[in-house]
C-alpha cells in the first residue's frame, strides 16, 4: 500500500522551509535529487538521510462545496479551452492562406507599445505557424501536467491534488478576471459617459491571427521579458544552477517575483491605453496580475492559455454555433465569475499572511 503524501510538503517547499510544518519531514534542497539519483544514503548538500521520513496520516475530511465549485469551474474553463483549441486547428489552413496578405508589426513595450519589426507575405505565414505551435505546445504541457498529477495522486479519492495544477487556477482566475474587468469598465464607462470598448468588425481570419498573436507575443514581452529575464540575470549573477530556466517561468511566487509581477502588470495595463483609452488600463492590470501569477507559479504555458481562453472567446461564433449559444455561455461565465471571485478572496487571505515568510529569491524551483 502506498504511503499517503502530505499536502503541506509542496507548500512548505515553495516557501523555502527546511522542514514541513504539516508532517515534520525534512524537505529537499537543490542537491537532494542529484544525490538520491546517484544512490547515496545522504545528500552531500544538506546532509539529509534519504528514506527516513515520518508517517503522514491524512485527515478524514470530505471535500466541501468550495472545492467542488472550484472543480466545476476548472471543467467549465477546460471546455472553453477545448472548443477554442479545435477552432484554432479547424481554421488553421484558412488563416494560413489569408496571412500571406497581412502586413504585421511586432510590438515591444518601452513601456508604451512600439513596433520594432514589420513583415508580410511568407513571413506572416511563418509567424502564424509559430503562434499555433506555441499554443499547441501549451496545451500539451497542460495535458502532461494533468496526467502527471493523476498518476501521482491516483490513490487519492479526495482529488485534492488538483488544487496544485494550473488547470485548477485557470478555472478560478479566468471567470473572475472577466467579471472584475467588466465591472471596472462599466463603472468607468458610466462615470465618464462613454460606452464600453469593442472591436471593430473585422474578417474572422484577421481576428484569429491578431488574437493568437496577443495570446503568445504579449506574454513574451510582458511576462518573460519583465519577470523571467530579470530573475534569470539575477540567478546568473548569483551563480544559481540553470538560470535560463527562469525564462519559461515556474519558479514560484517569491517576493522578488511578486515585485516583478506588479511591474509587468502595470506595464501591461498602460500598453492598452493607445488602443483602448483609460477605460482599459486598470482591467488589463488586473488580468496581468493573474497571468503573472500563473507564469511564475506554473510556467509560460499557463499564462499563454489564460490569455488564449480570454481572447478566443468568439470561437463559438467562428465555429457557427450561433449567438444564442454564445450568449448563454457568457451569462454562465459571468455567474461563475462572481462565485470564483469570492473563492479567490477567501484563498487570498492565507496567501497574504504567509507571504512575509517567503524568501526574496529562493535557491531552487518549486517542486511539482
Amino acid at each position: 500500500m502506498m504511503q499517503a503524501k502530505c499536502p503541506e510538503c509542496a507548500k512548505n517547499q515553495d516557501l523555502g522551509h527546511v522542514f514541513c510544518g504539516g508532517c515534520g519531514n525534512k524537505l529537499d534542497c537543490p542537491e537532494c535529487s542529484r544525490y538520491r539519483t546517484a544512490g547515496t544514503p545522504f545528500c552531500g548538500g544538506c546532509g539529509r538521510r534519504f528514506g527516513n521520513r515520518y508517517a503522514y496520516v491524512p485527515e478524514d475530511k470530505k471535500n466541501g462545496p468550495v472545492f467542488w465549485v472550484s472543480l466545476f469551474a476548472m471543467g467549465f474553463v477546460m471546455m472553453f479551452l477545448a472548443v477554442e483549441g479545435v477552432t484554432l486547428l479547424v481554421k488553421f489552413a484558412d488563416v494560413f492562406i489569408y496571412a500571406a496578405g497581412i502586413e504585421y508589426g511586432l510590438l515591444i513595450l518601452l513601456p508604451s507599445p512600439h513596433v520594432f519589426l514589420r513583415f508580410s507575405g511568407a513571413w506572416s505565414q511563418a509567424y502564424w505557424l509559430f503562434l499555433v505551435a506555441a499554443v499547441i505546445l501549451s496545451f500539451a504541457r497542460l495535458a502532461w501536467e494533468m496526467y502527471s498529477k493523476h498518476m501521482e495522486n491516483r490513490q487519492d479519492e479526495s482529488k485534492k491534488g488538483l488544487e496544485d495544477t494550473s488547470a485548477y487556477w485557470l478555472g478560478l482566475f479566468w471567470p473572475s478576471t472577466v467579471v472584475i474587468q467588466l465591472a471596472i469598465m462599466m463603472v468607468l464607462a458610466v462615470g465618464s459617459g462613454t460606452g464600453l470598448p469593442s472591436f471593430e468588425t473585422q474578417d474572422e481570419r484577421y481576428m484569429m491571427f491578431v488574437l493568437a498573436s496577443a495570446s503568445v507575443w504579449e506574454e513574451v514581452i510582458t511576462r518573460v521579458l519583465i519577470i523571467g529575464l530579470p530573475l534569470a540575470i539575477f540567478a546568473l549573477i548569483s551563480k544559481k544552477e540553470h538560470p535560463a530556466r527562469y525564462l519559461l517561468g515556474g519558479f514560484g511566487v517569491s517576493k522578488a517575483a511578486m515585485v516583478l509581477i506588479i511591474i509587468s502588470s502595470a506595464v501591461f495595463g498602460y500598453a492598452h491605453y493607445d488602443g483602448w483609452g483609460l477605460i482599459k488600463i486598470l482591467p488589463s492590470f488586473i488580468f496581468g496580475l493573474a497571468a503573472g501569477y500563473l507564469y511564475s507559479k506554473y510556467g509560460l504555458y499557463a499564462s499563454i492559455l489564460l490569455h488564449f481562453v480570454n481572447d478566443y472567446l468568439q470561437s463559438f461564433l467562428w465555429l457557427g454555433m450561433g449567438e444564442v449559444t454564445m450568449s448563454i455561455l457568457i451569462l454562465a461565465l459571468l455567474g461563475l465569475g462572481i462565485v470564483t471571485t469570492v473563492i479567490l478572496a477567501v484563498k487570498g487571505v492565507p496567501f497574504v499572511k504567509d507571504f512575509r515568510h517567503r524568501e526574496f529569491f529562493p535557491d531552487s524551483f518549486k517542486k511539482d
